[in-house]
């Protein structure tokens, strides 16, 4: 038999791995939102922004969430490895060593904040080193203390469609603020209906949710409320005539929806498989408003 030496595409698929990691403390999907929101933000704008100032607005924001997002998986590695849906991240699974997210997350602020500063305005870059602090400062250990984390932690989620819009106009005026409120609204009753079908997995972790500490029928009744100013903030922005015809109809629908989606879940029949259901509707909702918010004013 021949000697074999070794395997030359071992090392690349090693590399390989390990950017795919590294690149996964991004939390792709979440970022994805973040460039999504923050691109609603600029085109519902009033003007024309070009689109080499667009792109930068985008792709800065995006790395100063990324950052933070980098960080906190950095100080939550040990909260990840007891549950089932974060055990396999890099962190936890030993993949990576912690001081790379570490310096990988510092490193992605020190990139973007002086070319926020440069390409885009300093408005954005302080609304995004907001949402950074706020995320990292306050939410991530307030999730341990207080089930007023899922408030707080929808205040830097709302933020990017900000971003946007001030990457734009390079002002804050009331159509900015109905759009955050959009945001904000949208995500309480998402990330409840995440901690009531996984309320297993946050008591585990020793995290504070509605679900655990309060049980479902007060869990279901902030989701209720927060459905009630959702319904508000989704037609906030034809007061301020921001969107037309087809938005009206299509927000009206969907916040009837949403509305009785909540009210559904609160007879005593509600559970894991509605919350579920729930959640994903969830994720049907959002980008199907913003985006024919978008359609409806070009």
């Amino acid at each position: 038999m021949l000697p074999t030496g070794p395997d030359p595409e071992r090392p690349m698929s090693e590399l390989l791995r390990q950017i795919v990691d590294v690149v996964s403390l991004t939390k792709p999907r979440l970022s994805s939102l973040v460039i999504f929101t923050t691109a609603i933000g600029i085109l519902v704008a009033p003007g024309t922004m070009p689109f080499g100032d667009a792109l930068w607005g985008v792709l800065l924001s995006t790395l100063i969430v990324a950052s933070g997002t980098v960080l906190n998986m950095y100080i939550e590695r040990d909260v990840d490895a007891l549950m089932t849906r974060t055990a396999s991240r890099p962190l936890p699974d030993g993949r990576l060593k912690p001081a790379v997210a570490l310096w990988f997350g510092i490193a992605l602020l020190v990139i973007a904040v002086p070319l926020m500063v440069l390409k885009v305005n300093l408005l954005t870059l302080g609304l995004g080193l907001m949402a950074w602090t706020v995320y990292l400062f306050w939410y991530t250990p307030l999730k341990r203390r207080s089930v007023g984390a899922v408030y707080v932690g929808a205040i830097p989620g709302a933020t990017p469609v900000v971003m946007g819009w001030t990457a734009a106009t390079g002002t804050i005026d009331p159509v900015a603020v109905a759009l955050f409120g959009i945001l904000f609204m949208w995500q309480i009753p998402h990330f409840i209906a995440i901690s009531m079908f996984r309320r297993e997995e946050y008591e585990r972790a020793g995290l504070k949710v509605l679900p655990v500490e309060y049980g479902d029928q007060v869990s279901l009744w902030h989701m209720v409320g927060t459905s009630l100013g959702l319904v508000a903030a989704t037609l906030a922005p034809v007061w301020f005539d921001v969107g037309g015809p087809l938005y009206m109809v299509t927000a009206s629908l969907l916040a009837v929806v949403a509305l009785t989606g909540a009210l559904w879940g609160i007879p005593a029949r509600a559970g894991s498989r509605w919350a579920r259901g729930y959640f994903f509707g969830t994720l049907v909702y959002l980008p199907l408003l913003l985006g024919v918010l978008a359609l409806d004013v070009l």
